[in-house]
């Protein structure tokens, strides 16, 4: 029976997210979190730093301001709806206090980075946030039951989300791979061009060498030729004054 209760509540919870406030609330914290892992699986080598902690940290800064603006404005009464409901404005104080916090020790490197890594994370930071944001837009009141099945979708999505990131992993090993082959392609492609123009350059080396013999050559009968010429004209005359 419990944990039939469990499975509606969570199932309640996350259904939510298909209305169009949320969804698009929501959306931008998804797409963000995927792209973050996807980018720091293909640059394994890169770390994050200090500026992107407190960049994720001011995201529960500015999903508070959001979450305060829909509770004001769920009905009428405007401010007074913030002691109506009073579970809803005790989880968005925790929220916004939480960001504050995180914000204040991240711009003052008070953490050590260590601890400031997992707790200041996209997937931390968007998984709380993506929870409280369930919860204010909820007709639940802060029941433990909802707490738990709070804490189960979070624990859950945070699995999901770290099991993405093996698909990512390989896809970009095997990318890499591929990569690689090409560049090894491209290498021996070149290498082979290289050795066609270098038989090219040769063959016309030998070719001007060739000629070059044969102009000398030519030269030379040319040279042998006219000399022989000369000589007889020369041995004609010597005749001639005997």
């Amino acid at each position: 029976m419990v944990i039939t209760e469990f499975l509606n509540n969570i199932w309640y919870l996350l259904s939510l997210t298909t209305k169009p406030l949320i969804f698009w609330e929501v959306l931008p914290l998804a797409i963000i979190t995927i792209l973050i892992i996807a980018y720091f699986q293909l640059y394994k080598n890169e770390k994050p730093g200090w500026n992107t902690y407190l960049s994720n940290s001011l995201v529960l800064i500015f999903i508070s301001v959001s979450l305060i603006k829909f509770v004001y404005t769920m009905d009428a009464d405007g401010i007074a709806n913030f002691t109506d409901f009073p579970s809803k404005t005790v989880a968005i104080i925790i929220l916004i206090g939480l960001g504050i916090f995180l914000t204040k020790f991240n711009f003052e490197h008070l953490l050590p980075e260590k601890y400031a890594i997992p707790i200041s994370s996209p997937i931390t930071i968007n998984l709380i946030a993506y929870a409280v944001i369930l919860f204010v837009h909820s007709e639940s009141s802060l029941k433990w039951i909802n707490l738990v099945s709070l804490i189960i979708i979070v624990v859950g999505l945070s699995i999901l989300f770290n099991l993405i990131k093996i698909p990512f992993r390989y896809f970009f090993i095997y990318f890499e791979k591929e990569k690689h082959k090409e560049r090894i392609e491209n290498i021996k492609e070149a290498k082979l061009q290289i050795d066609e123009l270098k038989k090219e350059v040769k063959y016309r080396e030998d070719e001007i060498i060739k000629q070059q013999f044969r102009n000398a050559e030519k030269e030379k009968k040319e040279a042998i030729k006219i000399e022989k010429t000369l000589q007889d004209k020369n041995l004609k005359k010597h005749k001639k004054r005997k």
